[in-house]
């Protein structure tokens, strides 16, 4: 009953209610909601340690009812030729030569940017749409939140282990969650294998990719030792850390001609990211007259 009133509530009612709610942490939150703490440590710790990338459920509980809110509201899909078709498609529909590829930056000028090879690039605004950390290299002062980092071993499996776009979590904490990504998306592994995705939070390490191991056979219920690792990527700077209170919104201004966004500056998700982005687009058009 407390799971379908909360479904409902955050299901139903409009976003500025979520925004406006009282802000506590979301083992707060899910205490207020009637949730025993038998039901949080087995649904929901294992479930939203994977989305936000922390087990002590300390992350705002706006953000809380908010994601929850996109995840009953919409359906969670993967790209059939990876995320970065999501940018690839927003590039097409530029002006040929907008985009310069292989162009680092390594500073601000007084006007523009200053390119690695030296070269200055005029501009009458500068958006940094980049992580925190390298944000805040070029604008010194910058306000940073602390960072989560996420380590993803992919493997390749002779067949899936199930069979079903399935995401499994561990009420033992070993990973944060496992999902075989070409039940999803078939493209993501030639015909006759399967590509499985495993997160754990922090680094890579061999008793970590052990530990992995052996959880992996327990919770597909199979003999992973035919499973070849395939790769294993860290990602530093995968999510801002996200406690009360935390400003849901907030201006991509910082300073005069100078705009910063991404999820660090929204709620950490690909949707903060997307929704940062558009409102410094906004703030640019306005600051320019709409030129």
């Amino acid at each position: 009953m407390a799971l379908a009133a909360l479904g409902a509530r955050d299901a139903l009612a409009p976003a500025r209610t979520i925004k406006r709610a009282p802000e506590y942490t979301t083992r707060t939150a899910l205490a207020d909601a009637g949730f025993s703490e038998p039901f949080v440590e087995d649904f929901f710790r294992p479930f939203l340690s994977g989305v936000f990338l922390e087990e002590a459920l300390e992350t705002s509980s706006r953000v809380f009812h908010l994601v929850w809110r996109s995840m009953l509201r919409g359906a969670l899909c993967l790209p059939a030729f990876g995320v970065q078709s999501v940018p690839r498609a927003l590039a097409a529909a530029l002006p040929e030569g907008t985009v310069r590829l292989g162009t680092p930056v390594s500073g601000l000028a007084d006007r523009g940017v200053l390119t690695a090879d030296g070269t200055e690039l005029p501009a009458r605004a500068v958006v940094l749409a980049t992580g925190a950390g390298a944000a805040a290299r070029m604008l010194p002062g910058l306000d940073v939140p602390a960072q989560r980092t996420v380590t993803t071993y992919y493997h390749v499996a002779p067949r899936s282990p199930l069979r079903q776009p399935v995401l499994l979590v561990d009420t033992r904490r070993r990973v944060l969650n496992t999902c075989v990504l070409s039940d999803v998306a078939p493209e993501y592994a030639p015909r006759g294998s399967a590509l499985v995705a495993t997160s754990v939070p922090g680094h890579d390490s061999e008793p970590v990719r052990s530990a992995v191991a052996a959880a992996l056979s327990e919770m597909y219920g199979t003999d992973t030792t035919g499973w070849d690792l395939l790769v294993a990527r860290t990602i530093e700077d995968a999510l801002p850390a996200m406690p009360p209170p935390w400003p849901l919104t907030r201006t991509c201004r910082a300073g005069q001609g100078r705009y910063v966004c991404g999820d660090h500056r929204g709620t950490g998700s690909v949707q903060g990211a997307l929704a940062s982005g558009a409102r410094a687009a906004r703030e640019v058009l306005e600051d320019l007259g709409g030129k």
